[in-house]
C-alpha cells in the first residue's frame, strides 16, 4: 500500500530535470563503466569476459595440439620442456547483452513529500543513464515495463539511435496497474534467452518469498542480476505524525485514514522484515543490490552505486 502524498512547499522541492535526456546526468556517468562481473556468452569484442576460448590478449589454459591448430599458437616454451606441442587458449571478450526492467505498476507513482520526483519517473532516469551508459560502450540494451502484464518487451539492441526508442518507450509508460511482481518476472527470465545481465528496477512491494522465488528463477537461467531497490524517503522512514489519509495506489478507492503513532512500529518491523529478508537472499544468489532514496539525486545515487561495482570488480 502507498502512502498519500502531501502538500508540496515549492521552497523545499528540488527542481526536476524536465526531459529523461538530462545532458548533466549522462555527463556525470559517462565516465564509469557498466560490466558484468561474471562470463557472458557472446563473441563480439568488448568489456565482458566470455564463456567462450579462442584468441584474444587474457590467458586462460594450454591444450594440447592437434592438426589443423594454428602452428602460431603452438607455446614453444613448453615444448622446450616438455618436448610436446601445446596451444594456448584465451578467453575471449563480449559484448554485453542487457536487459533492463522497470516495475511501473500503481505504487510506483508514489511521489515523496518534498521530492521532486515519483519512484517511476525517477527509474525512468536511471534506465535513460543506464541505457546511454550501454550504449555508449557498444553493448546492446533492450527495455522491460510490466505491472501486472508485460507492458513492453524491447529486444536489445547496440545502435546509437536505440536509446531514442527506449526514451520514447518510458515516455509512454504509465503507472497505475495493480502489481503481480513476482509473477510477471518469472515470464521475464523465461523469456531471455542467452544469458546476460538484468537490471531490475522496482520498489519491490511484493509477498517476501515469492519476490525471492523469482530472482532465484534469474540465477537458475545463470543471468547476472542487478537490483535496484528504489523508496521514497516516507516509505524508509515513515515520518507522519498527524492523522493521514493513506490511499492505495494500486486499487481505485482503497483508502484509510489513521493515525500514525498507531501503526507506526508495525510498519517499520514488517518493512525491516521486508528488507533483511531481500538482502539475505540477494547475498546468497550474488544479486548486486542498491537501495535508493529517491531524495537523493538520481544522478548521485547511480554514480555512487556503479563507481562502487567498478571499485569491487577490480580490487
Amino acid at each position: 500500500m502507498a502512502l498519500e502524498n502531501a502538500t508540496l512547499s515549492p521552497a523545499t522541492v528540488r527542481v526536476a530535470p524536465s526531459s529523461l535526456l538530462d545532458p548533466a546526468a549522462l555527463g556525470r556517468i559517462s565516465r564509469l563503466e557498466l560490466v558484468a562481473r561474471q562470463f557472458m556468452d557472446g563473441y563480439v569484442q568488448g568489456l565482458h569476459r566470455s564463456t567462450h576460448l579462442g584468441f584474444a590478449i587474457d590467458f586462460a589454459q594450454h591444450r594440447q595440439y592437434v592438426p589443423g591448430d594454428d602452428i602460431k599458437r603452438i607455446d614453444w616454451r613448453v615444448f622446450a620442456k616438455a618436448d610436446r606441442y601445446y596451444i594456448k587458449q584465451y578467453e575471449v571478450n563480449t559484448n554485453l547483452q542487457a536487459h533492463i526492467v522497470l516495475d511501473v505498476s500503481g505504487s510506483m507513482k508514489y511521489r515523496g513529500v518534498n521530492e521532486p520526483l515519483s519512484k517511476m519517473r525517477y527509474g525512468q532516469f536511471l534506465v535513460t543513464c543506464l541505457a546511454y551508459l550501454a550504449l555508449r560502450q557498444q553493448d546492446s540494451v533492450g527495455l522491460i515495463t510490466l505491472d501486472n502484464q508485460i507492458r513492453k518487451f524491447i529486444p536489445p539492441r547496440s545502435a546509437p539511435s536505440h536509446l531514442m526508442n527506449i526514451i520514447e518507450a518510458l515516455e509512454e509508460s504509465e503507472s497505475g496497474g495493480e502489481s503481480s511482481l513476482a509473477q510477471r518476472l518469472h515470464e521475464v527470465a523465461e523469456r531471455i534467452g542467452h544469458r546476460g545481465l538484468v537490471i531490475l528496477i522496482s520498489d519491490c512491494f511484493e509477498k517476501t518469498d515469492a519476490f525471492i522465488q523469482a530472482l532465484h528463477h534469474f540465477r537458475h537461467r545463470r543471468h547476472e542480476l542487478l537490483l535496484l531497490h528504489v523508496m521514497a524517503d516516507d516509505e524508509i522512514n515513515f515520518p507522519f505524525r498527524k492523522w493521514t489519509l493513506f490511499e492505495n495506489l494500486e486499487r481505485s478507492g482503497h483508502q484509510l485514514r489513521l493515525d500514525p503513532s498507531l501503526v507506526r512500529a508495525r510498519y517499520m518491523t514488517r518493512l525491516r522484515e521486508h528488507m533483511a529478508a531481500i538482502h539475505e537472499a540477494t547475498n546468497s544468489l550474488r544479486i548486486s543490490r542498491a537501495v535508493l532514496n529517491t531524495r537523493e539525486p538520481f544522478d548521485q545515487a547511480l554514480t555512487a552505486y556503479l563507481a562502487q561495482r567498478m571499485y569491487e570488480r577490480r580490487s
